[in-house]
């Protein structure tokens, strides 16, 4: 390699640990005030009747609406299937907490709570025309099985307000809210105000990933923890949205009846929440929502058709696509060899040998470029006064020998994209959330806490770095000798940076460079063998 070739790769990798550190993420919504039919976010405080709860709270006339206050609280309501567990209480008919039962929390002991605050999720505010009716202030009747449950208020033997859950066998709620003859509603509040759980270990940058994430508009808005913290706003047709860590996710659906047209994003903490304000104009409503409160997977958030797979961290724009091929590819793998150790070995066994004609080519050329230098130093011996001629003669050497210019540097660039594609994929997919290997590496989607595999890879590095590196011969002129000292200063050195690089990287994604580098090592060995054969055949075919 040259010392242009050198400088470039270690600038590629630079932007490669900058980018995982701070660039792929997308990026907050600029603070641009709006016009309401568009999509924005302001940090201002919220207006009225946005109210929080830890402020002094709306108290509601019960009495024209049939309210009751002798109604005992139930906070134990369970709607539950082989996913999750559904706890809900009839203080306002609200979700009090969702349980993962198949995925377990950080710490590995149980399963993933996942709200970090039990205030009521989705509790409903109505402004009518002469009052604001918070339903979180009153217990509400009940009836409920194991996947059904409806809460409503009765005036007169007549329901007036009814909200029901129903759930589905995966991590999807359907809700129902209704109204009739409580006055006439101009609109009605949402409000996800329980936080949504996140893991911190392993990744410091477990912030970046806690969102507000919308469809306004036809495209993806999103609010990060940070403006949510000042407060920010979400203005236009809204499709969707959704409160969003790392690896979960709480997304509310409403039917295309339904008027979401504002959203209030706040934050507590690392507790992110949201306001939805749901336009009416009418004296009673029918509206149905879905409510997802599950893992952010891919293929379950794209059979909703919506565009909330959308909300994943597949990494720059470009590489998406590939991303995406990837853990297709992976989960395939994995369900022939339900390791995802040996399902990343596997992935960089078939990416070798997808470009094996390529490197194969790359390889040969560097190892034939070595043995052909003492020749070329002959050349430019004999014709030091006729470039032209040392030019033509030594495009014929470089053609006897099969010999290309471009030297054995691409091998190591075209797997560039593979490997940014692959990083968010190890990242911050589910999948790979506490996927072990062997012996030490338990989580393949954080550092290994040893530094054995960054170290592992550090050496095959080295070894592939002196395979391709060219050794010095009695009649080489200074400038020759000072590319050789270039050339192995980078030998031990571009080890070492790399392994400094890839210790803070997952582990899945070391092991994937890792594999990739034996093969190549192999590969290099095999290749210098044959071409020092041929060289020997030609000394020989010309004595």
């Amino acid at each position: 390699m040259d010392k242009k070739t050198i400088i470039a790769l270690i600038l590629i990798f630079v932007v490669f640990y900058l980018s995982s550190k701070f660039m792929w993420k997308q990026p907050a919504q600029p603070q641009t005030q709006q016009s309401p039919t568009k999509s924005s976010e302001q940090v201002v405080k919220p207006p009225k009747p946005y109210v929080s709860q830890d402020e002094k709270e709306i108290v509601v006339d019960a009495t024209p609406f049939g309210l009751q206050s002798d109604i005992p609280l139930n906070d134990a309501i369970i709607l539950e299937n082989e996913d999750v567990k559904i706890i809900l209480t009839n203080r306002g008919g609200n979700i009090k907490q969702v349980v993962l039962k198949n995925i377990i929390n950080e710490t590995r002991e149980s399963a993933v709570n996942l709200f970090i605050k039990e205030k009521g999720m989705f509790n409903t505010v109505f402004y009518t025309s002469s009052d604001t009716i918070d339903f979180r202030k009153q217990n509400l009747k009940c009836t409920y099985d194991e996947l059904t449950a409806t809460f409503f208020i009765e005036k007169d033997g007549k329901r007036i307000f009814e909200k029901q859950y129903s759930l589905d066998n995966s991590y999807t709620l359907n809700i129902a809210i209704k109204a009739d003859e409580i006055g006439f509603i101009d609109a009605y509040d949402i409000q996800l105000d329980a936080g949504i759980y996140y893991d911190q270990k392993g990744d410091k940058r477990y912030k970046t990933y806690i969102d507000v994430v919308s469809f306004v508009d036809n495209k993806l808005d999103k609010v990060t923890l940070k403006k949510a913290s000042s407060g920010a706003f979400q203005y236009g047709n809204i499709t969707w949205t959704a409160l969003k860590s790392k690896y979960f996710m709480v997304a509310t659906i409403p039917e295309r009846t339904v008027k979401l047209r504002e959203i209030y994003a706040s934050a507590d903490n690392n507790a992110i929440m949201e306001n939805l304000k749901i336009e009416v104009g009418r004296n009673s409503i029918d509206h149905s929502f879905q409510f997802y409160c599950g893992p952010v997977d891919y293929d379950r958030l794209r059979a909703f058709n919506i565009g909330l797979e959308e909300t994943m961290n597949f990494g720059w724009k470009p590489l998406r696509p590939i991303s995406k091929l990837i853990l297709k590819l992976l989960k395939f793998i994995y369900s022939l060899i339900p390791n995802y150790g040996i399902a990343i070995i596997i992935l960089s066994t078939i990416i070798k040998f997808v470009f094996y004609p390529l490197t194969h080519k790359s390889f040969t050329s560097a190892q034939k470029m070595q043995q052909v230098q003492p020749y070329l130093k002959e050349l430019q011996a004999q014709h030091k006064g006729n470039p032209q001629k040392l030019q033509k003669e030594t495009m014929k050497l470089y053609k006897e020998h099969g010999v290309s210019p471009l030297g054995g540097c691409l091998p190591l660039l075209i797997q560039f994209p593979f490997l940014f594609a692959l990083y968010p994929v190890l990242q911050s997919t589910i999948e790979l959330r506490h996927a072990g290997f062997i012996f030490w590496l338990k989580d393949l989607s954080i550092p290994d806490p040893y530094y054995i595999l960054p170290i592992l890879m550090g050496i095959t590095m080295f070894f592939q770095q002196k395979l391709m590196t060219q050794q010095p011969t009695p009649n080489m002129d200074e400038k020759q000798l000072a590319q050789l000292k270039t050339q192995k200063l980078m030998m031990y050195g571009m080890p070492v940076f790399f392994v400094f690089i890839f210790k803070s990287l997952p582990a899945g994604l070391v092991l994937y460079w890792f594999t990739y580098n034996i093969l190549s090592v192999m590969e290099q060995l095999s290749i210098r063998k044959k071409t020092q054969a041929r060289s020997k055949e030609i000394i020989i075919n010309k004595k």
